[in-house]
């Protein structure tokens, strides 16, 4: 590549399509343009759209990362223009370079029910109200994770933290949350898992070390580790780096998800089996359903109630 610079395409999709009168927008150095996309339908406004700029090198400068800089420009166009955007693909200096990320390679292939699939569910309905709704978030949001686990790794590593914390801030009793978090999962998590790392220091460490990272995401924006990345690219458990000269400990998403994954299930198995005890799927489906308002007007049950019969406004006084 030339060390005067870099020439960037990025293809991506957006959920809004440019009027047809703009063949290309500018804007400071970059630059959008329309490029032909096939349409479901005449409603549809999906469209394939060209974003290019000049990534010139400054003397002395020996690398770059023109991908994450695009990254960053489509990120405040859908802020700016109130679209879904996708990146798709780049080209530098007119070679290809996008290899498709295999990050969710492992969850493809055939379905295997464990053993104990029904006691699971059994088990299920022995919880208390409130740690069954708690619980089921956990499993909302890891399921939310793995969807995300390939286009947006950091929100997905921040996802799998919080899928724990939804459901140890309510069982665990006593401690920070980053000590109930730790705690939870050092109590369901299974002994293969340190065995597999062949030491107790360590795990601790990637423990903490994915708090860390979702605190850092919280409290600062700051996305995930590069060391993260590099250990799924690696296909490691784990990678050793240096951050400011500090040695760093920082976990696979795959290997973390596997720990968030086993930790929610052996929270599961190490309840106890009620037999006869129905589901409270339904009855919680319908509290979540429920909203309360006020009626403009006494209401009679059994009807149809309608936005008008109701007060949504904000009153002034």
């Amino acid at each position: 590549m030339s060390k005067e610079g870099i020439d960037v395409k990025i293809l991506l999709a957006s959920s809004k399509t440019l009027e047809p009168r703009l063949r290309e927008v500018t804007f400071d150095r970059y630059k959008i343009s329309s490029i032909p996309t096939a349409r479901e339908s005449l409603t549809d406004t999906y469209e394939s759209l060209l974003l290019e700029f000049y990534d010139f090198w400054k003397g002395g400068q020996t690398s770059s990362n023109p991908e994450k800089e695009g990254d960053y420009v489509l990120s405040l166009l859908s802020l700016i223009l109130q679209t879904k955007i996708k990146f798709d693909s780049v080209k530098l200096n007119n070679v290809q370079v996008t290899v498709k990320k295999k990050r969710s390679s492992f969850l493809k292939g055939k379905i295997e029910f464990p053993s104990d699939f029904e006691d699971l569910f059994k088990k299920l309905h022995s919880l208390d109200l409130d740690v069954l709704r708690q619980f089921l978030r956990s499993c909302s949001i890891y399921r939310t994770a793995l969807s995300l686990i390939d286009d947006n790794p950091t929100l997905s590593f921040f996802l799998l933290v919080t899928a724990i914390e939804a459901i140890s801030n309510t069982v665990t009793k006593r401690g920070t949350k980053s000590e109930k978090f730790r705690k939870f999962i050092l109590r369901y998590l299974p002994s293969s898992f340190e065995d597999g790392l062949r030491d107790r220091k360590l795990l601790l460490l990637l423990i903490k070390q994915a708090y860390r990272m979702r605190n850092a995401f919280t409290h600062g924006g700051t996305e995930i580790s590069i060391g993260t990345l590099s250990a799924d690219n690696l296909n490691r458990n784990y990678v050793k780096h240096y951050v400011k000269d500090k040695e760093v400990y920082s976990p696979s998403l795959r290997w973390f998800e596997s720990v968030v994954r086993a930790v929610l299930l052996e929270f599961l198995r190490a309840q106890k089996m009620v037999e006869g005890k129905e589901s409270k799927l339904s009855d919680l489906a319908i509290q979540e359903g429920i909203i309360y308002v006020k009626g403009k007007k006494p209401l009679k049950a059994g009807r149809v109630v309608t936005t008008k019969e109701v007060d949504l406004n904000f009153q002034s006084g």
